[in-house]
Order: structure tokens, then sequence, then C-alpha cells
């Protein structure tokens, strides 16, 4: 099947690698397949043999060897933010629906209730074709069940882009789309409060639970907007579950206008940090990125690039999700 997916931490046991070079400080890597004539496997895939190198990757000498740096250092991260306490304003919002008075946290997850209890309710097909975990729309049933299996339940090894959310067939396939689709250090889910920022949806969802409770604010979590009083929030909230929506081609959210969904999709899906493993070295330096490193590995798939951007390749995801 192809699908989007939900953000899960998964443990791939897999030995599939990918090399890149750095492109230049503003993190504006481009990529493409050097000379994929030269390649012995499939699609410009190399064959490496790296299980020698695992125990040296972070001493090497970039003039003679590539550096190895996993996919999950290489591209996923986290940013504090300001790292300044926040002012505990015990602040109450009023469930115009109910009457009941709750603080944010409480009122948050009490709106999230009235949501999924209208949509039961109206029994629609959307009901049947929806994500619970992270609202997205699937042709059928089927492939909803298939998404939730490999990607929010993880059963066993997948391979899932932790940004965007996708499931992949194959950890070479998983890697061609990061390639792609993302960015070295691409952070694009932010805390407007504090601007603690992550890769990863989920971290962005804890950081504003444990860390803004209690305080004046309220987090839309289908587009991670603010807001500080109740009418705005649930009007809000009540038109991404009765709308047509915009949904971000690189990550899970959503947006109500098109507007807001390129201003983020421009803004966020950057290099916002470059990693670690890469300060100092030299621009256009070729990684190998490798989904892990395993002692015992025989080989690891890699695709050699260069610095010119291609158009994304073709990918087979678990299952097609829809916008709604």
């Amino acid at each position: 099947f192809s699908g989007l997916s939900g953000v899960c931490n998964s443990s791939n046991h897999v030995q599939n690698g990918a090399t890149f070079p750095w492109a230049d400080a503003n993190g504006k890597a481009h990529f493409n397949l050097r000379n994929p004539e030269r390649a012995n496997g499939s699609d410009g895939l190399v064959i490496t043999d790296i299980s020698s190198l695992a125990s040296q990757k972070k001493t090497f000498d970039p003039r003679k060897e590539n550096p190895i740096v996993l996919l999950s250092d290489f591209y996923y991260g986290q940013h504090k933010g300001d790292g300044q306490p926040e002012q505990k304003t015990h602040t109450t919002f009023k469930c115009l629906s109910c009457m009941k008075v709750l603080k944010n946290i409480k009122f948050m997850n009490h709106m999230k209730h009235h949501l999924e209890f209208e949509k039961q309710r109206n029994d629609s097909w959307d009901n049947h074709t929806t994500c619970q975990h992270c609202h997205r729309q699937f042709p059928t049933p089927f492939q909803l069940q298939c998404h939730i299996d490999s990607v929010h339940i993880a059963m066993g090894p997948s391979g899932v882009c932790k940004i965007c959310e996708l499931s992949f067939e194959t950890d070479q396939v998983l890697l061609q789309h990061m390639k792609d689709h993302h960015k070295p250090g691409e952070m694009p889910y932010v805390c407007q409060v504090c601007h603690y920022r992550s890769s990863i949806f989920a971290d962005v969802e804890t950081h504003f639970r444990t860390c803004h409770e209690n305080t004046k604010y309220l987090l839309c979590l289908f587009c991670l907007k603010l807001f500080k009083t109740a009418i705005p929030y649930m009007n809000h909230c009540w038109r991404h579950s009765r709308r047509r929506v915009f949904r971000c081609s690189k990550c899970r959210l959503q947006f109500l206008t098109l507007k807001e969904e390129i201003e983020h999709e421009t803004k966020n899906h950057q290099t916002f940090k470059k990693p670690e493993q890469l300060q100092g070295l030299p621009h256009e330096t070729e990684v190998i990125i490798p989904t892990s490193v395993q002692p015992g590995s025989s080989g690891v798939a890699s695709i050699i690039v260069s610095d010119t951007d291609p158009p994304p390749s073709p990918v087979k995801t678990k299952t097609m999700a829809m916008n709604t």
C-alpha cells in the first residue's frame, strides 16, 4: 500500500544508509544522484561495507574517509527555545457547549473529546477512514488499519519518517525520501510560546503539556496555533474538523488557509541547526547516512549524491493519505 502515518519511536533494525554532501551554511542542501550508471545496485544504490567503520564513526580524518552520521542524528533534533520559566497564571476557560470551567491542558483534552463525540454521533464514512492519532484520512478502513499497525503500533521493524510521518516499504526507500524531501537538522514543529522546536510532533505536544500547563495559552493540536480565550479556540478546532483543510506535504500539520500552509512550509521546513557531527567540516563533505550502525553488519546500501537538486523520486508508502 501507499500511505501517511503517525509519529512513533520505531526501532528499525536495518542496515541501509545514504551518502550526502553538506551544502552551505544556511542549510540549503541540494542532492542528486552523482552517476547512477556507476552504482552496483538499482536506483543508483552503492553497497558499502561500513561494519568496520561503526566503531570509529566519530573519529575519522575527513581528508581520507567519509564521516558516518546516523539518520536520526543527521535529520532529527530538538531546540530548547528561550529556556525561560513560564508564569503559571492558572487561567480557566469556559466551554460554551457544556459550561464546564477548566484550566488550559484539561480544557484542550475536553475539546478533543467534544470533537470525537461529534464524529461518533454523525457516523459518517470519515469516522472509519480517519486516524484518531494523527487525524489523517485514508481511502478505505483497511488502509487506515494498515497505517495504524505500521506506524502508531509499530508491531515490527519499519521505515518511518518521523518528520512527515510516512511509513515506507523498505529502508532504502526511506533514505531516498529523506534525501528528496527533508533537510539536515529540520525541525518544523514549533512551540510559539517559548520557541522550543523539534523534528517530531509528539515532542512539542509533550513539551507544551509539561512546560506550559496552568498558563494562559491553549494549543491547537492540528496546526500548533496559540489561543488565549476559549471561544476563538473552540471555533478554530471545530473548523479543523468540519471543513476542508490544507495539509502540509512534509509534516502532519494541517491549516485552515492555503496562505498559512505555504508560510509554514517555507519558514519551517528548512535546516534549523546543522548536525553536530558536521560542525567544522568543509562544505560539500560527503556523509554516509545509515539508518542504524550495528556490529557485524555485512553491508549497507548507500546513495551517492552531488550538489544539484533533482526532482523528488517517486516512492511507495504503505498507505495513501488524503486531504479532507
